[in-house]
């Protein structure tokens, strides 16, 4: 369980990783070739993950694996992690192209924290202190210093 706590710091690695990827690809055959690309490998990934769970639902834990018990159930609202996970792997090469990989992700974290602050008060119910706000600013301190036109 320890080592699953460095596991958003190497997500957050591979993000960057990833958008510069994208970048090139991008500049050789387009940003809108890039996401088909990065798409079609997605849906295979995650259609061979979604075989394996539920072929073999026992062998991987209940919220990762398909509930059988629960049967298959659809809200629209399941679409928008889709549409959010197509606008990053789209709209972040692009503006890299424009401004660089380093002020780009420093926004990105900017807005993650704050975001993720809104998250924890209204869904986890954990209250938004002094210190998360301090982290906040921060952190849009740092990213305004890095992006900062002399």
């Amino acid at each position: 369980m320890k080592a699953l706590i460095l596991l958003p710091i190497v997500l957050g690695g591979v993000a960057v990783i990833q958008a510069g990827m994208n970048k090139t690809i991008a500049q050789t055959v387009g940003l809108a070739t890039a996401s088909l690309i990065n798409g079609g490998v997605f849906a295979l990934c995650a259609l061979l993950v979604f075989l394996m769970t539920y072929l073999a639902a026992g062998a991987f834990p209940e919220v990762i694996g398909f509930p059988h018990a629960r049967g298959l159930t659809f809200k629209g609202w399941y679409l928008l992690p889709g549409l959010i996970g197509f606008l990053l792997v789209f709209f972040l090469p692009l503006v890299i192209m424009k401004t660089g990989a380093l002020p780009v992700f420093l926004g990105v974290i900017a807005g993650q924290i704050v975001a993720g602050m809104l998250w924890d008060a209204y869904f986890e119910k954990i209250p938004i202190d002094a210190v998360r706000i301090a982290g906040a600013v921060m952190a849009f301190a740092g990213a305004t210093l890095v992006i900062w036109k002399r």
